[in-house]
Parts: structure tokens; sequence; C-alpha cells
């Protein structure tokens, strides 16, 4: 049994008006996002929308291999902001609604998408999210043709231009990849020491490996997602809540309600990033929010490449594939997301 897939036609100004009309999809996630039972995690939901406006672009001939090749830009996610409906399992076939609403004047192409899925015989909302994309100037790309002129506001040098920071910690070279997944705020890191100061916080860093990254420079959006996805995982673990724990002792399966991210500078292949993780708000003892910020250092001065918001909680039905039931934090889980249970100085 075979489904045809076609190629990308070649842009025409047909394909081009109908660019910045609404396009539909209809996907399915990707096995490996199947983490817990047969659910999807919030990064592989990102992954399937981030598909959905990939087709969107071949629709118009303007697929990543064409703008990469022909035009010498990278098609680059920038910005994120997601909220998680119903929950998604390993054989749904999702339909997403992608909606450009660019407007005048905006230097970046903006997509307003909604997902879909059949649940008891009517299609439920399960994904609503806006996408921003920047259209990356790729430097070692030779003579590349001029790119159709509706496209050119939204090519840029880079991906953001944040402004450093002074910086009195003096950075150290603390890291052995081949032993460990970078260092945390406990091993007391200079740099991560700063930037959380007195806040509820928790502090990672690493060196970005290369398939964190894409077009041979920078960390693409889906390798900030995979980071807010690691530093919420080391975040519970260092406060004595680990997810393999609550998951074994209580059936407590964690969830993602919402996420943002946006880039606000470039990460390079194999530079050293600094994240931080902080509780900014506990809902009803049924949800926490925290804040991810990440940061490089660039010659002795600091610069915040990224940041976003998430927001988390736990289910405990044994295949939530149906049905979200929220668990209220007990009295261990709350002193943990408060900070309450950490050694005192």
């Amino acid at each position: 049994m075979t489904s045809p897939i076609s190629n990308p036609p070649v842009p025409t100004e047909q394909t081009l008006r109908d660019f910045f009309d609404v396009s539909n999809h209809s996907l399915r996630p990707c096995y490996e996002g199947g983490n817990i039972s047969t659910t999807i995690g919030f990064k592989h939901v990102h992954y399937l929308i981030e598909a959905a406006v990939l087709e969107h672009f071949r629709a118009a001939g303007l697929g990543a291999t064409t703008l990469y090749v022909e035009y010498g830009v990278g098609f680059d996610v920038v910005s994120v902001n997601t909220r998680l409906h119903t929950v998604l399992t390993l054989d749904d076939a999702v339909a997403v609604e992608v909606k450009p609403v660019t407007k005048e004047g905006d230097s970046r192409l903006r997509f307003r998408i909604a997902a879909t899925v059949e649940r008891d015989g009517e299609q439920r909302k399960a994904v609503s999210t806006t996408f921003e994309v920047a259209l990356r100037k790729i430097e070692h790309v030779e003579n590349p043709k001029p790119l159709p002129e509706q496209l050119t506001p939204f090519v840029t040098p880079r991906l953001g231009a944040a402004t450093p920071q002074h910086l009195e910690a003096v950075p150290v070279d603390n890291i052995d990849l081949s032993a460990q997944r970078g260092v945390t705020t406990r091993s007391g890191d200079p740099v991560l020491a700063e930037l959380i100061g007195d806040d509820n916080a928790f502090g990672w860093k690493w060196r970005v490996p290369y398939f964190y990254c894409h077009f041979t420079s920078h960390m693409q959006m889906s390798g900030f997602l995979r980071q807010m996805e690691e530093v919420l995982h080391l975040f519970v673990a260092d406060r004595d809540i680990a997810i393999h724990r609550l998951l074994d002792e209580r059936n407590w399966i964690p969830v993602v309600t919402k996420c943002e991210v946006e880039l606000t500078d470039e990460v390079g292949i194999e530079d050293e990033l600094y994240t931080v993780f902080t509780v900014e708000d506990i809902f009803k003892k049924m949800l926490f929010t925290a804040r991810m910020d990440c940061y490089v250092v660039r010659e002795g001065r600091l610069v915040q490449v990224s940041t976003g918001r998430i927001t988390h909680g736990y289910v405990t039905k044994e295949s939530p594939e149906r049905d979200w039931s929220l668990v209220t934090f007990d009295e261990e889980v709350m002193a943990a997301l408060s900070g309450k249970n950490l050694p005192a100085n």
C-alpha cells in the first residue's frame, strides 16, 4: 500500500498568492513522541505543527531545500506560543489548519495554527498556537537566486541580536562530555550562581551538540524545545520529585498545557549553553508555570539567546488518551516546587 507524495511545485504567481491563504493538512505524530503510554509529549506536538508549516511552504514551491539551495535562506521557526487542549496519541490523524496572519511591516512570517482530532465522532480542538518564521541568510550558499519580492521583507542575516549584559563571574571549563551531560546548579558553576542569585530556580550548563542545530550553523527551534523538556526533567530530579519516581510510586503522568519559546539571538554548534529554569507561579496546587532563559558567554559578556515559559502538571489515569484528570499537588511536591526542600546554605 503506497501513498503518493508529490514533489513541491515551482513557485508561480498563483502559488505565491496561495501562500498567504489558509492551508489544511492531515498529519500523524512521530512514533518517538509516545514516551508514556501512547500519548504524545509537548515537544513532538510542536514537531507536528512545524511539519504542517513546512507543508504550507512546500505547497507554494518554497520547501526548505529549495529555499536553502536556490535562494540561500534557511527556514527558521523563531517563536512559538502554544496551548494544548486535548491529548494526542500515536495513531491520531490530526487535522491542522495553517492560517497566515502576517501584517504589513512585520519582519517575520506569522501563522496562527489550529489542530483538531476526532473524538467520539466529533472534531475536538487539540492544539492552538502561533508560529513565527524568519528566513535566515545562508552565507556559504554561492550565487543564490533572488527571492520572490513578497518574501524579501522576512530575510534576516541573523536570528536576533540581543544586547550583551555585564557578567561578574569568570566562566570555567567544567564540562567533560565523555562522562556527563554537563553540570547543574549544585556543581557551583560561577556563571550559573550569578544568573540564579536568590531566585527559586535551577541552572544547567552543557555544550550544544550538532544534532540540535541545522544549516551547518545554529541551534534550531526544535533544539530549544528539547532544552525545555530536559531542563524540566533535570529540575524535578534535582528537587527529589523525579518523573520516574512519581510514575513508579504514584502513577503521576507529566502533562504540559501551555508552552512558549522566543529566540532572541543565535547559538552555534558546540557553544556552551547556560539554561535557567525559574518557577514563577503555582496555580491552585494543580499546575506550575516556569520560565526558561538560555544564555551564552561571548567575550566575557552574557548574551541571552532565548526565553520561554512552560505550564506543567500531572494526570493520574493509566491511559490518559481520552481524558485529562489533573492531580492536586501534595505537601512534598509543593515544598519541592517552592524550593522549601532545598538544603540551607
